[in-house]
């Protein structure tokens, strides 16, 4: 007997202490399906789209090149913006999923950190590389990024304005 109520207060103490603490609604910011960011490394200006059911936040970049540095696969890439803002990129490799999207055989995409700038709130996101031709946003953030942060209102657009203080220096 003795043993069970351990074990429940184990299982317990786990999931209350030691998982992270939930943002109520009134802590979160609302912002609206479509957002401006800034997307480091450069600071460059991002007109995205907020998709709660991508998991993955995914960006547009076509022929990533990749290599090894320092016994790890890293890849080089180029982003451009609606503005013709362009930029090339050199990331280590987080991941790399097999994704398959309607109709077609699956594709590995390469995961790398970028740093975004949402409203107030930056933060290391983990982003898939992907041909988005086609798409009307050359980006969209999904969930990884929004939890606990965010409430999305699917009816309004640019809600807030890229300002993070604590962002590296272009």
């Amino acid at each position: 007997m003795a043993h069970t109520i351990w074990f429940a207060f184990a299982v317990m103490s786990f999931f209350f202490i030691g998982s992270p603490p939930v943002a109520s609604a009134a802590d979160r910011v609302t912002i609206g399906y479509i957002e401006s960011i800034l997307l480091y490394p450069g600071a460059v200006p991002f007109q995205v789209k907020i998709d709660t059911g991508a998991k993955t936040s995914s960006i547009d970049v076509r022929d990533p090149v990749v290599f090894e540095r320092e016994s790890r696969e890293w890849v080089r890439f180029n982003i451009k913006n609606k503005n013709g803002d362009s930029i090339s990129i050199e990331r280590p490799v987080v991941r790399k999923p097999k994704v398959r999207r309607s109709g077609t055989a699956k594709q590995v995409r390469y995961v790398v950190k970028l740093g975004v700038c949402l409203g107030e709130h930056f933060k290391e996101a983990e982003v898939n590389l992907n041909d988005r031709t086609g798409m009307s946003y050359k980006m969209l953030i999904g969930r990884l990024f929004l939890s606990d942060r965010f409430l999305v209102d699917s009816s309004k657009k640019n809600l807030t304005k890229p300002n993070c203080p604590e962002a590296p220096q272009r």
